[in-house]
């Protein structure tokens, strides 16, 4: 079929002007734009859907990690190595009684020593308030469409709302799409890498008998990570929760036929059992709508059956229903922009340091198979949130790290808290001593983030 094109002529209102415009409001796009408004910028944030938070509250479960694996590795000691203002947001969620605070993982502590849990209403809602406290100026349901640069400097970009079309002028523009629309539309070097994984679907289900799944599950000797104490509610204290489905008969053929695996969930709250992932399809190009919305259909069905079949087969489970599906389908990887420094897998598992690293992190998505080194950290380099050939544009989140080995690293929730705090300190700082992000003084950039709290040592 011969595609045929509409040509237009559209004058679009620049009605906003800001020193900082943040794009996406999920997991590093609010620590970015925090980061950017408590250092003094004026600050935008546009958001796709109704609430910020983005895969934090949208099925990634708990947060990993802000721990080295010491358990694996116990001479290493523990050290919390992810501190600034991920730790920060943990710390007003447990004051509000909204959070377990870190947890030791005893069983499965080779894959992650502490698990985070969070109630995502709770960090919904404190996101949310923080912004505010901070002067973010936050749009909700606001879609970026273009970019306007200027010898490749980006300096307006165009969004798509209830108000139709509108023009927002920044000094500095952070891409945290997760999808790095802002930054394939601005002419950025982008390779599409969905093909090395897969995108899923997690699911919660209430009235669930957490006493007698688990007592059910040890005698059948499948659970592969429990958490116990500390849940936000009295009766069993089964929190974090782990078990291999495919050995039980009436589960094989439908999870080996689906690629199905665990499930992994956890229960913040007493009858709840949330954020049951496990769903998959493999090779999913999350940027192309029609395959998107395929994805999302089968998945949905996928999740109806699995839930149904937990019912019917898993004691525990008899009277309890599904009761949350997420927004969207979880995504993993699509777009990944190249930066001044791509991080390898490597320089990941060798602990390796860098002179303009702006944190630290000691988790990987493979352990036990793949770890970092003696079970110590690794730095993140600023170069590696630097895309090359554009210039006033910073990225953070999923969209960097080429490999999809060392991307299981970094495209996690914690990692991501810590990118968008580096990239919103730095573009405050840009916009104060009046420089493009490539040549920001990195000392004067390290020495402001240990002065609000990241780790560096």
């Amino acid at each position: 079929m011969t595609t045929q094109f509409l040509t237009e002529t559209v004058t679009t209102p620049v009605n906003y002007n800001c020193d900082v415009l943040v794009c996406g409001g999920g997991t590093a796009g609010v620590t970015a734009a925090l980061a950017a408004a408590r250092n003094g910028a004026k600050t935008m944030l546009v958001e796709h859907g109704g609430y910020v938070g983005g895969t934090l509250v949208n099925g990634a479960g708990p947060l990993h990690s802000f721990f080295n694996l010491y358990h694996a590795y116990p001479e290493a000691g523990k050290h919390q190595v992810v501190r600034g203002i991920a730790q920060e947001i943990v710390e007003k969620l447990q004051a509000r009684g909204e959070s377990t605070g870190h947890m030791e993982q005893k069983r499965g502590g080779n894959y992650d020593s502490v698990i985070t849990l969070i109630d995502w209403e709770g960090y919904k809602a404190l996101a949310l308030e923080m912004l505010q406290e901070a002067g973010v100026q936050l749009l909700l349901h606001t879609d970026v469409v273009s970019v306007c640069k200027e010898d490749d400097r980006v300096h307006d970009v165009v969004v798509q709302n209830k108000s139709g079309r509108e023009a927002i002028c920044a000094k500095v523009v952070i891409d945290t799409t997760g999808d790095a629309d802002v930054a394939a539309l601005s002419g950025c070097e982008v390779e599409k890498r969905h093909q090395t994984t897969s995108v899923g679907m997690p699911f919660s289900m209430q009235h669930v008998d957490m006493k007698r799944l688990v007592a059910y599950l040890e005698d059948k000797q499948l659970i592969t990570q429990l958490v116990s104490g500390g849940k936000l509610s009295e009766g069993n204290q089964a929190i974090r929760l782990g078990f291999d489905l495919k050995k039980v008969p009436e589960f094989t053929q439908f999870m080996e036929e689906n690629g199905i695996w665990g499930p992994l969930g956890y229960s913040l709250h007493e009858g709840e059992f949330t954020y049951i992932n496990g769903t998959c399809i493999k090779n999913v190009d999350a940027t192309d709508a029609q395959a998107l919305s395929d994805a999302e259909i089968k998945l949905r069905l996928q999740v109806k059956q699995l839930s149904d079949m937990l019912i019917r087969y898993i004691p525990g489970f008899e009277h309890a229903y599904l009761s949350w599906t997420p927004e969207k389908v979880g995504v993993r990887l699509t777009r990944i922009v190249k930066c001044e420094h791509v991080l390898t897998l490597d320089e990941i598992v060798s602990g390796t340091r860098f002179p303009d690293e702006v944190f630290l992190y000691g988790f990987h998505d493979c352990a036990p198979r793949i770890t970092i080194r003696d079970g110590k950290w690794y730095g993140f380099p600023y170069r590696a949130l630097v895309p090359v050939g554009v210039e006033g544009l910073l990225v953070a989140g999923r969209c960097v790290t080429r490999e999809w080995e060392a991307h299981m690293s970094t495209r996690n929730t914690v990692s991501c808290m810590a990118q968008g705090q580096a990239v919103g300190t730095a573009a405050a700082l840009c916009v104060r001593e009046g420089v493009l992000p490539r040549k920001l003084d990195v000392q004067l950039f390290r020495r402001t983030l240990r002065e609000q709290g990241v780790f560096l040592d």
